[in-house]
Formats: structure tokens, sequence, C-alpha cells
């Protein structure tokens, strides 16, 4: 019963893969995103299938209407740059459309990702003000002036989303009818998580919930709604809407993809990997469509859905999707790609090779000087090939030339990556020497720094796998069931469904004779590991 139900949620939250095989679908996504796209016509064109929003503007001009509408959707699809352009169409359309101008101004501003410069909220000030001069009803005048309270300098960036969406939100009932108003205002109030400050985001989900009663397919609430879920440590209240998300706006690369942020903390991280493998394939269609020029990685999303997408495969163990993913960073972020994005595609390749295809791993080139994170990746992807040799020793030798990299400045991440990867391979070691105490402490002090440093950050994290699963298994390799138990279930509540963590539980509990218990977690592991039999044994997990 509990795979018949898996595999139904799994069908909903996926488009398009009733009664197909999950790998394949995934596979064959990311083959269409690979495809020469077709060319369009160069210029941004309506389409259907973006998502929801829009309502009635201060304009008889139908084409105004439109592109108004139009502009709201794409806002609220995060496809930024092309929300300026139809909101930039929709005042071309009318002048004196003070809402146009109005929807002109807020696609200027900062949204849940980027924040702007002083020269960008001054650029966005301007347009406010000109949207200001053309009202001519107090509503639209109230509506415009917190666009122009929210652009005037003097304020920090977490105090102007704040008050703008608290205005915002006083504002909405007299735009009642019209839920893009207090849905824009959760997403302002959401917008200080990204600098870690969470004071806006019950309000937000006040906001949200009425929305999602009254309309339960609305994309743009369904989206804040997955992340101020997340923020407040409560994904599974999305699950129903996340679910739903993909097929309710199949031409929107970033709704498409938004579902696998609950999916991922919920655990179901195959269907995050076909998911997002979805996404970079409308991606694809999207740009193909629009004639835009340049490589398959220019879409602004296009590495957050592919290293969610290989971070699910990962976890998974699904063999084939990842290594299919860790090809496609090659061809989708060729040499001449933005160095950040470029690398950290890459960087996430490496592991895929080292798990799945240890001697592909092997066989990467070292570049440059192999200093940063490539580096340190390159060298952890080897080490980890060597671990599935058994080759203690060499492993060894990789986590020294980890400790020797030099983090390149402009990395942020990178000293703690060193530190966490460095780890991970000498506990490695020490398990393929039989020495589990020695690999405990390596992996103990690995989990604490990553769960420190990166304790909310599944977007997605930055180490591919929850270390405390490896400390669990060391314990229970030390012959400490009870240990190994407390630490496999401390792991399975930051990363909820790993197949190995749960693998590791269902022995230490059989040790324990708990037996039941581990009847039902070897289930749940066999469940969630699409490797069939090639699950690692306790010196890999």
């Amino acid at each position: 019963m509990k795979l018949a139900l898996a595999l139904a949620s799994l069908t909903l939250a996926v488009p398009g893969l009733a009664g197909r095989d999950a790998t394949s679908v995934g596979v064959g996504y990311i083959c269409a995103a690979e495809a020469q796209a077709p060319a369009g016509p160069g210029r941004l064109t309506i389409v259907t299938g973006v998502g929801g929003g829009g309502f009635p503007a201060d304009t008889n001009k139908a084409e105004a209407q439109a592109w108004f509408d139009y502009g709201l959707q794409l806002f609220h699809a995060f496809y930024h740059e092309e929300a300026k352009v139809a909101f930039k169409r929709a005042a071309a359309a009318d002048p004196t459309c003070a809402l146009c101008a109005w929807g002109e101004a807020l696609s200027l501003g900062p949204t849940l990702n980027y924040d702007i410069t002083p020269a960008e909220s001054a650029a966005a000030l301007v347009v406010a003000d000109r949207a200001q001069g053309l009202a001519r009803d107090e509503r639209t005048r109230a509506l415009i002036s917190l666009l122009q309270a929210r652009y005037r300098p003097g304020q920090s960036p977490i105090d102007r989303e704040l008050t703008f969406g608290r205005a915002m939100a006083g504002l909405a009932p007299r735009f009642a009818g019209h839920d893009d108003i207090p849905a824009l205002a959760a997403e302002a109030l959401l917008t200080p998580a990204r600098a870690n400050d969470f004071s806006g985001v019950k309000p937000a989900m006040a906001l949200l919930e009425p929305i999602l009663k009254r309309d339960p397919k609305n994309t743009a609430a369904i989206h804040y709604y997955i992340h101020a879920t997340e923020f407040a440590g409560t994904p599974a209240l999305a699950l129903p809407y996340a679910e739903r998300l993909a097929g309710l706006a199949p031409r929107a690369s970033h709704l498409v993809h938004m579902g696998g942020h609950t999916l991922f903390r919920v655990g179901r991280y195959e269907e995050v990997a076909v998911l997002n493998a979805a996404a970079m394939k409308t991606d694809r269609q999207f740009t193909g469509q629009e004639g835009l020029k340049g490589p398959i990685s220019q879409p602004r999303y296009y590495l957050h859905n592919d290293t969610f997408g290989i971070a699910g495969a990962l976890m998974a163990g699904d063999r084939r999707l990842a290594l299919k993913y860790a090809d496609h960073a090659a061809v989708a972020f060729p040499a001449g790609s933005p160095a950040d994005r470029r690398s950290t595609a890459l960087g996430r390749s490496y592991v895929a090779y080292a798990r799945f295809a240890p001697g592909r791993a092997l066989a990467i080139p070292e570049a440059g000087n192999d200093q940063g994170y490539l580096a340190i990746m390159r060298h952890y992807a080897r080490g980890e090939a060597f671990a599935a040799d058994g080759d203690a020793r060499a492993v060894l030798a990789e986590a020294a030339a980890i400790r020797a990299v030099k983090p390149l400045a402009t990395e942020v991440g990178s000293p703690n990556m060193l530190a966490v990867a460095a780890s991970v391979l000498e506990g490695r070691a020490a398990m393929l020497q039989g020495k589990p105490d020695e690999a405990a402490k390596a992996f103990a002090t690995a989990a604490k720094l990553q769960e420190s440093v990166w304790a909310t950050n599944f977007d997605p994290p930055p180490w591919w796998y929850p270390v405390r699963r490896s400390l669990a298994a060391a314990q229970l390799k030390a012959g400490r069931p009870a240990d190994a138990s407390r630490e496999a279930k401390a792991s399975l509540a930051i990363w909820p469904a790993d197949p190995l963590a749960l693998a590791v539980l269902a022995e230490a509990e059989a040790k324990l004779g708990k037996s039941a218990n581990a009847r039902e977690h070897r289930a749940a592991a066999k469940q969630g590991w699409r490797g069939g039999a090639a699950r690692p044994g306790l010196d890999l997990i």
C-alpha cells in the first residue's frame, strides 16, 4: 500500500510520468534540454501555462491589460527580466495607465532571491513617481505610494522589505478579490529570510493560507507558501500544493521546480531528481520559444534546477539519472560560462562520478593551479573512488591533498567545504582500516560543522549528504547499536526518509532486538533506494 501511494504521489508531482519509469523520464527530460531549441521570434510573447496573476488595471486598452496581467504572472513565476519587459509593454500600450507603470516599478525592485543596489532603487523610484503622477483614484495612489516609500533611501534592506510587506498587507482589504496584493505582501515579508531574519515568515503564512483556502490552485500563493513553510520548519504543510504546482504552471520553469523544495524536505528524493529535470527541459523550451541565444544554462535558475536535481538523484541512489546529470554539467556549462556557475555544476558532477562511476572520478583532470572549490571536489571525488576500491592509503592521500588546497577568496563557502570533505575522507579511511572509533570522531567533526554552517540550507544543501548517517554507520561497526540508532534518528530528523540512514537504523534496531522496527525501516530503505542491490556497505555510507 505504501509503495502504491508513493507511486501515485510521484505521478501527481511530475507531469507526464503516469505508467512510466521515473529514471527514464528524468533522463529523457535532460536529453530534451540538450536538444537544439527551436528558433523563436527573438522577443517576449504572451503564452499560457506560466501560472496565475493579474487584476483589472486602470486601462481600457486590451493590449495594456494583457501585458499587465502577464507581467504579474511572470513576476510570481520568478521570470524577473521577462516581467520587466512585460510591464514595459503594458505601459507602452497605454501611457496613461498608472497601474501599468506601478507594475514596471514593482518589477525593478528586490525579490526573494535578489536584492537591488542603491542606484537600481533610485531608478525604480523614478518609475514609481511617474506612476503616481498618472493615478486617478485614491486606492491606486495608496498602492503606488508604498512603492515610493520602498525605494526611498535611508532604510536597511530588511527594514525596507518588512515595512513594505506590512503596508501592502494593510492595504490588501481595499483590493478585495485581487489576491496578487496579499501574495506580493507575503513575498516581501519573506525576503528578509535571505539574511536570516525570519520575523516576516508567520505574517506571510497568515496572508497566504486564506488565499489557498479560497483558491488552492493559486500558483503565486503556492510558490510563496512553499518558501514560507520551509523557513518556518513546517514544509509538510505545503505538500498538497507542492505536488500539483508543476501541473498548474507547466511552462514556468521555476514553478515546475518549486515543488522540489518541499519534496526534498520531506524525503521524496527521486521526485526531486525527476521534477528538476522537467524544469530544465521547460527552461530550454522557454528560451527557444523566445528566441534567446546563449548556452543551455543561460536562464537564471538553470543552475538551481541542475544542482537540486542531482542532489535528489544522489540521495535516492539513482545511478543512471545521477550520471546523466553529471554528464549534462559539461554540456550546459561549457568553458566560457560564468566561472562560479560552471564550478558549482562540475563540482556536483564529480560526486556523482565518485559514487556511481569511480573510474571516471579518477580520470578527472587537474585544472589550472588546482585551487579552490573544484580542486576540493576533485580530490574528494578521487577519495570516494579509492574508498570504493578499498584503498585506505589512497583515500588518506586525497584527504591530505584537500587540506593543502588554498580556498579562493571569492568562494565564501570553500573553507567549510574543505573541512567537511577532508574529515569525511579521513572517516572513510578509518572505516576501511577497521578503526570505527577513529572514523566516528572524524564523522562527528564533519557532521557538527555541516549542521552548524548549513543547518537550514536546503536550497539544495551545499554538502551532498548528511554526514551524521556515516557517524551512525561507524557506531554500528564499533558494536554500539544504541548509539548508532540515536545518530541515525538524528540524521533522519534533518534529512527525512534517507534510505541509507534508514538502512543503518534498521540494522541497529535488529541488534537491539527491535525486530518489528527493523523490518519497517528495512522496507522503507528498500523503497527509497533506486539503486537496487548496489546499496553501499557500512564503510561507504
